[in-house]
């Protein structure tokens, strides 16, 4: 800068006088923009006390350990451990809210060492997990059981830990005043497209009556017949001749279900037979997996049911391979649905923490109306959601406009550095902007016109200015250290925090297995 300044003013000199004037204010100009950026850039750095231009600012460390790392949180059975204090003593940071959370964090940024596997090793409270590679129940299924029982639900095996079997449809209660609100349950989470592939609503939901329909005359079969999914499976696919007169006979069994299931057996009956055929070729479709024999095995019995975890302090681990996501999607789909469904009328007991579901690979799921119902209730049916998320994208591709329903009702938000342009400018806008300082150095001279000999006039001056910046720009959010994650909370400012490390914090040694 000074430097610039120098050459301009020694310009002055050699060039006309009525042209050296202007020469000498371009230097003191250009010299004045070099202050500007040089103190721009330092003022960043530097605490602001006006919010003329925003409010935005980092919450201080002491006051975010104060708020989350007190030793009353760590004897919660409640408290859910979300990071580590970015301070020197590095204390567990533990959220005790009742609201649900939410963690958005690309692959490979530490979700599940610094997120699932520190709460599933120590939080002794009921929690049903998504597990997509099998590695948190193997990690963490011996620690699990100093809490209570555990169910590991893995139809191919990728824990390597004793597998439980469920059948959603085998546990439908006949006697149930809400038995055809569960069907419709069942029927609503196996007809699904994934985001992206489009299918006609006419055929899906026609198809979803008929399931719901089958479901029902399953469920009020006489004691010792087969009634679970397999076998929901095999009368769809049954001849046409056969299917026929399943119809036909489902039609007379009036009593059945208070009539619902003659009902849906004329209806399909009472469609022409292009239409008829199409609704069962939809229903075909969307139960295509339940021919997967591992995954009948699986559906075998019924070795729990989901009320079972208001008892105590049970898991349950629903284990799919990333690689069979897309096919059996509406597995996890089916054990969800049911398992919110029926926790939702089991009430939750004085004192005892809500289950936690730990919702890993969220967007897999796709849009489940019993999930969005859970995020806008909040804590009013005794479960607490977390799910866990690539980027926003996913959730607005399941939820559309509905997606703001999981972060407006979200006690906290986890966010590691964004992988993604969409998330990360999400991020910066959510924190809003600060007041920041810089300081302009301005400078002046003239000359005497002609061929005077006066003396010219020198003065310089600075002044100070406030401007607004994003407390972090969406590249700064994109470059966020790894071992780093932003965390918000409803009222609070936002917090930077260490993420946790399983397998390197002195907190859960000797509690997980390799």
């Amino acid at each position: 800068m000074v430097a610039g300044l120098v050459i301009f003013a020694l310009l002055g000199l050699l060039v006309p006088n009525e042209w050296g004037g202007a020469v000498w204010s371009t230097g003191i100009v250009l010299s004045g923009v070099g202050a500007t950026l040089l103190s721009l850039r330092r003022s960043f750095r530097q605490p602001v006390l006006s919010d003329a231009m925003g409010s935005a600012a980092w919450a201080d460390a002491r006051q975010v350990a104060a708020e989350l790392a007190t030793p009353t949180l760590a004897q919660s059975s409640a408290a859910l451990l979300v990071g580590r204090a970015a301070d020197r003593r590095g204390l567990p940071l533990r959220y005790t809210g009742p609201a649900h959370l939410l963690t958005v964090a690309p692959t490979r940024s530490g979700k599940g060492v610094g997120t699932v596997l520190p709460n599933l090793l120590t939080i002794p409270r009921p929690v049903i997990c998504i597990d997509p590679k099998g590695e948190n129940a193997r990690i963490a299924a011996r620690a699990r059981r100093r809490f209570g029982p555990v169910w590991v639900l893995d139809p191919f095996g990728a824990s390597g830990q004793p597998a439980a079997a469920y059948d959603p449809a085998a546990v439908l209660d006949p006697l149930s005043p809400d038995l055809a609100d569960d069907a419709a349950t069942l029927a609503d989470a196996l007809v699904f497209d994934p985001p992206g592939q489009v299918a006609e609503a006419h055929w899906n939901e026609e198809a979803k009556a008929l399931i719901a329909g089958l479901l029902l005359h399953l469920a009020t079969r006489p004691p010792g017949e087969p009634r679970g999914l397999p076998e929901l499976r095999r009368l769809l696919t049954l001849p046409p001749r056969d299917w026929e007169a399943l119809l036909h006979a489902l039609m007379t069994d009036a009593g059945a279900a208070g009539g619902l299931v003659a009902r849906a057996a004329a209806r399909q009956l009472g469609k022409a037979d292009r239409e008829a055929a199409g609704v069962l070729s939809s229903a075909q479709r969307h139960t295509h997996f339940l021919d997967s024999p591992r995954l009948a095995a699986a559906m075998s019995r019924a070795d729990f049911r989901w009320r079972d975890l208001r008892n105590g302090a049970a898991t349950v681990f629903l284990v799919l391979p990333p690689d069979r996501l897309g096919s059996y999607a509406r597995w996890l789909r089916l054990l969800v649905a049911q398992a919110i469904a029926e926790l939702a009328r089991a009430p939750q007991r004085p004192g005892t923490p809500p289950v936690l579901l730990l919702l890993d690979e969220f967007a897999a799921l796709g849009r489940l109306e019993p999930v969005l119902q859970a995020a806008g209730l909040m804590a009013g049916l005794g479960l607490q959601l977390w799910p866990i998320l690539q980027d926003l994208a996913q959730l607005r591709a399941a939820y559309g406009e509905s997606a703001a329903t999981f972060l407006a009702n979200a006690g906290l938000v986890q966010v590691s550095a964004p992988a993604d342009l969409d998330t990360a400018t999400w991020l910066s806008r959510v924190l809003g902007n600060a007041t920041v300082e810089y300081v302009t150095a301005s400078a002046g001279g003239s000359q005497p016109a002609g061929l005077g000999t006066g003396s010219g006039s020198v003065s310089d001056g600075t002044a100070t200015h406030l401007a607004g910046r994003p407390l972090l720009t969406p590249d700064e959010a994109m470059r966020l250290a790894p071992h780093l994650q932003v965390l918000l909370r409803p009222g609070k400012p936002p917090a930077l925090a260490a993420k946790l490390r399983h397998y390197a914090d002195s907190e859960f040694t000797g509690l997980f297995d390799e």
